[in-house]
């Protein structure tokens, strides 16, 4: 369904993480579509750029997690709710968590470190189940 089906001409759009590639060819695509372009996470990259290892750090989990297979051997040390806490707690800081070349993105993690705050257990075991079942590959 088109957005003209709601009475919407222009609107925001808003992309985070891996979604910033999608939304960013949207842009380009559908300039006139739009009152604005937001991204969280990952700079704006121009679609279809070869500089895109270039433009992100080596280290930088969208890098990492790109390159076939990364993910899944960084994940499978660790149970699925293990990896999901990790996450959590990476990107609630306010650093950009960045891996040395002898290290994965997991790595980052002490594993010591408390939930943030606005996370709760609870939270954490309905998304560690949403992703037992759906797996972390499609999702990413």
């Amino acid at each position: 369904m088109h957005s003209h089906s709601f009475g919407i001409q222009k609107t925001f759009l808003v992309s985070k993480d891996f979604g910033v590639f999608t939304a960013s060819l949207f842009a380009v695509l559908h300039p006139k579509r739009l009152l604005g372009f937001i991204t969280l996470g990952v700079p704006f990259i121009l679609p279809g750029s070869k500089t895109v290892s270039k433009d992100l750090l080596k280290g930088f989990y969208i890098s990492r997690w790109q390159e076939p297979g990364r993910a899944e051997v960084d994940f499978r040390r660790f149970d699925v709710k293990t990896v999901v806490r990790n996450i959590y707690i990476l990107f609630s800081k306010s650093e950009i968590p960045i891996a040395r070349e002898d290290q994965e993105i997991m790595d980052l993690v002490d594993p010591t470190t408390p939930l943030p705050p606005w996370f709760t257990d609870d939270d954490l075991t309905a998304y560690a189940t949403l992703y037992e079942k759906s797996g972390f590959r499609l999702p990413l």
